[in-house]
């Protein structure tokens, strides 16, 4: 906690000072303080809602940080909602594969092959999916992306008694879910300044992390009901839901303009916003450079 803090007041802090300049720095700051302090006054008076040796307390603050990241949501619904369902496929991918290889009855040797295969189909498309996305409706190469995600887990869902099905699913799923990482964060920066996206990026890992917590949880009932199947039928519930959430709003909000999108950068999902926010920026330098033929690296 004490770590977060400091990590909140510094970042805070640090953009008062880039955002103001020497006429009214004193009075934004001099308000940045008074706004804590009401915070923290305030707060006292919370210990009369609940036990303060409960959980509800420290709900409620969670619950005020995360009301912070409503201006990412309103860039992009789909960005967010998006990244929410990825975490879940992801904690299944990452954190219950294994689990999954036990229930199904496979050896050691291919417990390894099956979860290597995921890793693999991210090295390999990666990059073809997001040259694509660079040239094309972002919308639709995540709900393409999304729909054969959801279809390769139906696919590995009725045939996960053939080794070989296994693997190939594993191989199409993890080469759609770690692209799909690349192109919600893509898809969002092409709302937003690029002052804003670290910003974002932050919120983005935020909200895969929710997503990320919640998955195991429900992917465990899920499989304690069905059985080693369970597992691929919530990658394919949360894949085609996805798909189907991509391709609503590409009725409610048109495409923007192909020269006005951010360039497609390749990250992971354990990538730090500041990381995020490195190969972002890496990637529209590289992208002017080719359009201009100057390197604004070096300007």
């Amino acid at each position: 906690m004490g770590f977060s803090f400091s990590g909140v007041n510094v970042t805070a802090e640090s953009w008062l000072n880039d955002s103001t300049d020497n006429e009214n720095r004193g009075k934004a700051l001099a308000l940045y303080m008074i706004m804590q302090m009401v915070g923290i006054v305030s707060a006292q008076a919370l210990l009369v809602l609940a036990d303060p040796g409960g959980f509800i307390l420290f709900i409620i603050p969670s619950v005020l940080i995360s009301l912070a990241y409503t201006q990412v949501w309103q860039a992009s619904p789909l960005g967010c909602g998006g990244m929410f369902l990825l975490g879940g496929v992801f904690s299944a991918q990452f954190g219950m594969a294994s689990v999954y290889g036990t229930q199904a009855g496979l050896s050691v040797a291919q417990i390894s092959i099956f979860v290597s295969a995921f890793f693999v189909g991210a090295l390999v498309l990666q990059f073809p999916i997001g040259w694509i996305s660079d040239r094309v409706d972002r919308r639709f190469v995540i709900m393409v992306t999304s729909g054969i995600l959801g279809g390769a887990a139906v696919f590995g869902a009725l045939f996960g008694g053939a080794f070989w099905a296994v693997v190939v699913t594993a191989v199409i799923v993890g080469g759609m879910s770690n692209p799909l990482y690349s192109l919600l964060l893509a898809y969002v920066n092409d709302y937003l300044d690029h002052d804003a996206m670290a910003g974002a990026a932050g919120g983005m890992v935020f909200i895969n992390g929710l997503g990320a917590v919640s998955g195991p949880l429900i992917i465990g009932w899920i499989m304690g009901v069905l059985g080693a199947p369970g597992f691929f039928i919530f990658i394919a519930v949360l894949g085609c839901g996805l798909a189907a959430y991509a391709a609503f709003r590409m009725t409610i909000r048109p495409a923007p303009a192909a020269s006005d999108t951010d360039s497609y950068a390749i990250v992971t999902m354990s990538s730090s916003p500041a990381a995020v926010n490195i190969a972002t920026e890496y990637a529209i330098a590289t992208a002017q450079e080719d359009e201009t033929g100057e390197n604004p690296r070096v300007a």
